[in-house]
């Protein structure tokens, strides 16, 4: 049984035993999760409709259905429509018209789910997640090899962004640097759009990179990420422009802290809430407690935010193959701001980084 099918074998059963009748999915890393298959959303309606039981099946725009065919693994059965037709009844005449629960990817166009509501008259309807979490969220032995070599992308990127850094030169020049390099490394997309902050404009944990040129003096956050084979990459690193000040020390030191605090409470069996505190607790105990002023992690993988989310409240426990953001940070409104952001998992050896960048405080 290909990797696919076990994915798809193994939501079949968590839907049966919560009397799920059918899972649909929207081209999203959901439906790419499940399939394979990366596709573009648009206003032609797809879906991958997964029976609690049974083989699932694939509705796809003509024009994708090349790609669905060259698939490595094909764990589904095709229907593909032409423009002017209606996708929705393609599904009529497979839909059991017994069920009554469904989950719907929380992603898919409000068109669409409108119109897929009359192939499910009389259901009841809740977001996908809550059934892909349960499986996406532990990562197998390729998921966390393509994760860390992501990582060690992002490492080498860092590295040479590192050097460029210099004054006059605006915070959107040294963006798009690093997505030019994130691509020359094989980046098939962005996790996000890179953030680049710097001076005042570090206070903003996700300032809009802009058009503010670089001073001596400067603190410079740079956070970024790139998706290489499907899986993200995010890292953060606060460089110096010059000698930092006393205070930047003491804040830089704070954050170094925490940052190796949370990742040493970072152990299978912790509960997400005790590694965000054990990084907050340095920080307050610094005396920047109120400067830091959002969780500390937050899981990665197809996506750049998904579950665990490492932040009070959240009594789910670490388990071997989750993989998260550990990233504290101070932010001095008007002033400047650290943050230190690595990617890190539970692996059968126990914890490990993903970002191997140093850590230290680096003058430029």
């Amino acid at each position: 049984m290909g990797t696919f099918a076990v994915r798809v074998k193994r939501i079949q059963e968590i839907m049966k035993s919560q009397g799920t009748d059918y899972l649909v999915l929207a081209p999203s890393s959901q439906m790419f999760y499940l399939t394979g298959l990366k596709t573009t959303a648009d206003e032609r309606f797809q879906g991958f409709l997964v029976p609690a039981e049974g083989t699932p099946i694939l509705v796809l725009p003509k024009m994708y259905q090349e790609a669905a065919m060259h698939l490595a693994e094909k764990n589904f059965d095709l229907l593909t429509w032409g423009d002017g037709l209606d996708p929705v009844s393609l599904l009529l005449p497979v839909i059991n018209k017994e069920c009554r629960r469904v989950a719907i990817d929380e992603r898919m166009w409000a068109g669409h789910f409108l119109a897929l509501r009359t192939a499910f008259p009389d259901c009841a309807f809740f977001g996908a997640s809550v059934l892909m979490g349960q499986v996406r969220v532990i990562k197998d032995a390729a998921e966390m090899a393509l994760l860390e070599q992501a990582g060690a992308r992002a490492d080498q990127v860092m590295g040479e962004v590192m050097k460029e850094l210099r004054p006059g030169l605006a915070e959107k020049e040294v963006a798009f640097f690093i997505e030019s390099r994130l691509r020359a490394y094989g980046a098939e997309d962005l996790s996000f759009k890179p953030i680049v902050a710097s001076g005042a404009n570090g206070a903003s944990p996700h300032h809009h990179t802009g058009d503010r040129k670089l001073s001596a003096g400067d603190l410079v956050i740079l956070d970024f990420g790139g998706v290489f084979q499907g899986y993200c990459s995010d890292i953060t690193r606060t460089f110096c422009l010059g000698k930092p000040s006393e205070e930047i020390k003491r804040v830089y030191r704070a954050v170094q802290e925490a940052n190796e605090a949370g990742f040493a409470a970072a152990r299978e069996g912790t509960a997400c809430e005790k590694v965000d505190q054990a990084a907050r607790d340095v920080i307050a105990r610094a005396g920047y407690g109120p400067y830091f002023i959002h969780r500390t992690g937050h899981g990665i993988g197809l996506d750049c935010h998904e579950d665990p989310y490492l932040v009070s409240g959240n009594e789910e426990k670490l388990a071997r193959g989750m993989t998260f953001s550990i990233e504290p940070g101070i932010y001095l409104p008007g002033q400047f701001g650290v943050r230190i952001e690595d990617i890190a998992g539970i692996s059968p050896a126990g914890p490990v980084r993903f970002n191997h960048f140093s850590r230290e405080l680096i003058e430029v």
